[in-house]
């Protein structure tokens, strides 16, 4: 696949990094927006609802990082896993046991928050949200097959500077500081 193809015109920062990805269904415990998201936002003001994401995702780091902030990481699947072919995710499964690593390739994103002074807990320990979300553009089958296995992919990532909302600057400490110290 030529990669120049998919992506739209901009500024990125390409990296390759290894995940550990964990499949979340809505609601349920290990749901950012059921969780996290409501700890420091609340309920959507409007719904009195948890944000829904409408889709199964995956989740890889979590991290405290400096200033009272929560780093996430994410990857975000353009089709439900039960449109994968099951023989196919079979056969990753078989080699990621074997100790291959595949790679992915995602368009990323960015996302940097805070709740307004006065929506949501500014009292808590931490104050602000990094969310870093991966678009799967290529490996759904792969990242599936790691998620079911326990096992490492890597993660070819196109991170938008243009599209994120974060400044070139946090986009570097992001790169410098939180995906430069993964440790699995």
């Amino acid at each position: 696949m030529a990669v120049s193809t998919v992506m739209p015109v901009g500024d990125y920062h390409v990296g390759l990094h290894r995940v550990f990805p964990l499949l979340v269904t809505p609601n349920e415990p290990n749901d950012y927006f059921s969780h996290e998201q409501v700890t420091l936002w609340g309920l959507n003001r409007y719904y009195g609802l948890p944000n829904y994401p409408r889709t199964k995702y995956y989740r890889t780091l979590t991290r405290p990082i400096p200033n009272k902030s929560l780093f996430f990481e994410f990857i975000v699947p353009l089709f439900p896993p039960h449109w994968l072919d099951e023989d196919v995710v079979q056969e990753y499964q078989e080699r990621l046991i074997g100790g291959d690593q595949p790679t992915a390739l995602a368009i990323s994103v960015l996302d940097i928050r805070s709740p307004e002074p006065d929506f949501g807990d500014l009292t808590s320990d931490i104050d602000t949200h990094w969310c870093l979300a991966h678009y799967l553009l290529d490996g759904h089958h792969k990242v599936f097959a790691a998620s079911q296995t326990d096992r490492p992919i890597t993660l070819l990532s196109f991170l938008s500077v243009n599209h994120s909302i974060a400044s070139p600057e946090q986009i570097q400490n992001v790169l410098d500081v939180v995906l430069c110290d993964k440790s699995n």
